[in-house]
């Protein structure tokens, strides 16, 4: 037993769990718990645009001011963009005021002024009214503000569901409560003016003056059943990661075995890059076979998402192949790591990550580029433009692996 603990080998065992955990403790729970709430883009679109309107996005501007506030408001003339908006991904819901918002606001005021007038009147005799000129008129105004029940003012909270279900959450939850609060505050004060001039309110009245705006919740680019709460992006990039991870592993050894003088031959490597398209294709119709087929995660289009399956495999499977071709079964790791490290940022959105895993780990890993186009593919319809960065990217890191795996044929080590 002593032997054992006082060898070198044992402290290196030590010293390995030690950095393992480190890593993955650094890359799993340091990420997820520096995540932090704050400037998630969101529309404000004002249809309405008179002075109560003006005043109420005034205040909400002012009360999301700060840098490290939850959302970051940002003015959109037009109810129209908000559509290409939610489509490239801009924005993570939209306030909506409506186009009647003031003019709501406004008949609430006069009503309530109506009713005020009334109750003060209406104990005075019809001859001293009749007899006072400004008394009559203001009667007579009273009932002409009192004849038809305001409506409502309206205010549509929009999520982009799909762009970010976590996100989405904190739309849904922050802009119908500070909507609500202006409302209920507005309450208060034509409640107070009731109460102070005794006026009785019938429950339709009642039903306007307690909610003088109404706030509605609209969802879009939705997430469908089954999506797992929009996690399933991040599962398939996992499983592609994973998959093309074994798949180079094994085809590596494979043709290692085959190895002339320790080099890989180009005619090797022409077989690497055949065999890998082979194994992605393979992989790509069992991930489709059990995500979609078995467990019922909805494909919107099943030929264009079996293409995204096989081309982010293949693109993993020519990075792990080219370090692998380098490093030997060495570069293992490098592999374990990048995934590890990925995990902990890509399923947040970028604005809750602090900067150090924002500029240090989101900012290069590929990963998050393949979870954007599987997000795009699956829950936001119209996205191609936003994808061609993407494509482009990924592509880009496809080319670099591809070359330096040629050039792997230069390199000569020993048969192990």
């Amino acid at each position: 037993m002593w032997k054992v603990i006082s060898s070198k080998m044992f402290w290196l065992y030590a010293v390995a769990i030690f950095a393992v955990l480190a890593i993955f403790s650094f890359a799993q729970i340091g990420a997820r718990n520096s995540v932090e709430l704050k400037q998630l883009p969101v529309a404000v679109v004002n249809a309405s645009g008179d002075q109560q309107s003006k005043k109420i996005v005034s205040q909400l501007k002012d009360k999301f001011s700060d840098s490290d506030a939850q959302l970051k408001l940002i003015n959109v003339k037009k109810e129209s963009s908000l559509k290409q908006g939610f489509t490239d991904k801009k924005y993570y819901g939209a306030l909506v005021i409506d186009k009647d918002f003031d003019k709501s606001l406004t008949s609430q005021q006069n009503y309530l002024k109506g009713l005020v007038i009334q109750s003060k009147t209406k104990d005075m005799p019809e001859q001293a009214i009749a007899a006072n000129d400004q008394l009559k008129a203001q009667v007579a105004g009273a009932k002409a503000m009192t004849k038809t029940l305001p409506s409502q003012a309206k205010i549509r909270v929009i999520a982009n569901q799909g762009m970010n279900s976590q996100a989405s959450s904190v739309v849904t939850t922050a802009l119908p409560k500070i909507s609500n609060a202006l409302s209920d505050g507005m309450s208060q004060k034509m409640q107070g003016a009731l109460k102070e001039n005794n006026v009785t309110l019938s429950t339709a009245q009642w039903q306007v003056i307690n909610d003088p705006i109404k706030v509605s919740t609209q969802i879009k680019n939705k997430l469908p059943n089954k999506s797992v709460s929009g996690m399933a992006p991040m599962l398939l990039v996992v499983l592609s990661w994973l998959s093309s991870l074994i798949a180079s592993i094994l085809l590596w050894r494979e043709h290692k075995k085959h190895a002339e003088n320790g080099r890989f031959t180009l005619s090797t490597i022409n077989s690497q890059m055949v065999t890998g398209i082979v194994m992605s294709v393979v992989a790509s119709l069992t991930i489709y076979f059990f995500a979609h087929t078995l467990f019922g995660v909805p494909v919107p289009d099943t030929g264009s998402f079996l293409l995204l399956l096989i081309f982010n495999i293949f693109i993993f499977y020519l990075l792990q192949t080219c370090i692998l071709n380098w490093a030997g079964f060495a570069g293992w790791p490098i592999l374990i790591l990048i995934m590890l490290l990925s995990m902990g940022v890509v399923s947040y959105p970028k604005e809750m990550l602090s900067p150090f895993f924002l500029n240090g780990i989101y900012s290069w890993t590929p990963l998050r580029f393949a979870i954007d186009l599987f997000t795009n593919n699956l829950y936001i319809s119209g996205s191609s433009a936003t994808s061609a960065t993407d494509y482009i990217v990924l592509s880009s890191i496809g080319v670099v692996a591809v070359v330096l795996i040629y050039l792997s044929s230069l390199l000569k080590r020993k048969e192990k």
